[in-house]
């Protein structure tokens, strides 16, 4: 594929995620699925077009999406996690195997723990509202819960396009 078809390319997908992130930021119930949606273009990019192209298209969607997203904590959302992890899990699953949920889930404590950090600290209110020990430790498991899903939502969607949709889109990516 010629470099102008690659950036093309990246440019209508930046411009996608961008429309999902703004899409997300109006309709408030979808800001993680818009965000999961978004991280596939991600995923799309690195498949076919390889890393520099994804990460360029992570960082201008990043970008752009702060520009133009009503929402700044949908593109925060993004930027620190959604956007960044396809590109991550690519580099993690080129450990060994037994390593990986470790790496996985030391990635996303160590988001997790940087928030409540700079949420309580900087900006002096409590990340989870609560009193109760026990509904905070529940909440943070779920959390770590919810990271596993999405995981396992990004690999099935990976395997789906090499299984059933990369031969229909090889003609137009050529």
């Amino acid at each position: 594929m010629r470099k102008t078809k690659r950036l093309t390319l990246s440019a209508i997908l930046v411009a996608l995620g961008v429309a999902f992130m703004s899409m997300g930021s109006v309709i408030d119930v979808l800001d993680l699925t818009v965000c999961a949606l978004a991280s596939l273009l991600v995923a799309f990019v690195y498949m076919e077009l390889g890393g520099s192209y994804a990460w360029s298209v992570y960082i201008c969607t990043s970008l752009a999406a702060f520009l133009v997203a009503p929402s700044k904590l949908l593109c925060f959302e993004y930027a620190l996690v959604f956007g960044i992890y396809p590109l991550l899990k690519a580099y993690i699953e080129r450990l060994p195997r037994w390593l990986w949920l470790v790496v996985k889930l030391a990635f996303i404590n160590g988001i997790i723990w940087a928030l409540i950090f700079f949420v309580e600290m900087l900006f002096g209110f409590p990340f989870i509202e609560g009193d109760s020990l026990v509904y905070k430790a529940a909440l943070y498991l779920l959390m770590n819960v919810a990271f596993v899903v999405y995981d396992a939502f990004i690999t099935v969607m990976v395997r789906f396009y090499y299984d059933r949709l990369r031969d229909r889109f090889k003609r137009f990516l050529r």
